[in-house]
């Protein structure tokens, strides 16, 4: 997809970090836009900013409701016409050691952050494949797809790694199930994006170094890497357009991820050796 110039795309969780920086990326390349948040007021507010750019909507949306991700379409199809180009990009994490997290709680973040993401391919590209319609669906998974990162360690983020991971090799499927269609996947595996509320809470660091509740998450160390890694929603974005145009499937966006995936390939090759597989 070379161009987005009066395409029809779809953001889910586009009010807000990542997913507004692909809103505000795309809306540039002249795409028409539809966002989904669950916050009405703040998906208002992201409209208001962006319209100025081209043609935005915003649509309140569950994404972990497969009838109300129908419905989200139904009425794209209708007043947009066809979709060209998807972003699954509602997400969250909670930070919290595997051991001590609640059942519900992990049940919760695969809800949103791998449930949603099937709801939005089983909905979508039956209607690509019916109409033989070229479409794209990116879905916004984490270096934790990837590989436990070396620098995040601490931050006890082990259940969201689980979705990402989770998410990787769902769309690795999706992408050989899709062969001989005209319909594609890929994954953006973003490190650390300096969201909103993420900028809220280091600048509460940078305002009260020694608060105790943000001390037990963010240690000075964790601290310190996440400044170092992080990138803007709109850089983010960026990586993610360009990755697009290059027709990759992984779509890393920072460097240092690559040092993290060679360990985790060392030592694995490490293994197949010493069992003497290799």
């Amino acid at each position: 997809m070379q161009t987005l110039a009066d395409k029809a795309v779809l953001i889910t969780g586009g009010a807000q970090g990542i997913g507004k920086g692909l809103a505000r990326a795309c809306l540039r390349e002249g795409a028409r836009v539809v966002i989904t948040n669950l916050d009405t007021e703040v998906a208002a507010r992201t409209v208001a900013e962006l319209s100025e750019l081209g043609e935005i909507r915003a649509v309140r949306c569950d994404a972990t409701d497969r009838s109300a991700v129908d419905a989200l379409l139904d009425g794209i199809w209708a007043r947009e016409g066809a979709l060209d180009l998807a972003f699954g990009n509602a997400g969250a994490g909670a930070m919290c050691p595997v051991l001590e997290m609640p059942l519900e709680d992990v049940h919760a973040q695969f809800s949103l952050n791998v449930d949603a993401c099937l709801h939005l391919a089983q909905s979508l590209v039956p209607r690509w494949t019916a109409e033989q319609h070229p479409g794209h669906i990116m879905f916004t998974g984490s270096e934790n797809s990837l590989v436990l990162p070396a620098g995040n360690a601490d931050l006890a983020m082990g259940v969201y790694g689980a979705t990402k991971h989770a998410l990787l090799i769902l769309t690795e499927w999706m992408r050989y199930e899709l062969r001989g269609t005209p319909v594609t996947v890929s994954m953006l595996l973003p490190g650390p994006v300096l969201t909103e509320r993420l900028a809220a809470t280091f600048q509460t660091l940078t305002e009260n170094p020694d608060d105790p509740a943000l001390r037990a998450v963010f240690t000075r160390e964790a601290e310190q890497t996440l400044r170092e890694r992080f990138i803007t929603p709109d850089q983010c974005a960026e990586i993610a357009l360009e990755g697009l145009r290059k027709g990759l499937f992984f779509i890393p966006t920072q460097a240092y991820i690559k040092e993290d995936v060679d360990a985790r390939y060392r030592e694995v090759s490490d293994a197949f050796r010493a069992l003497g597989l290799a």
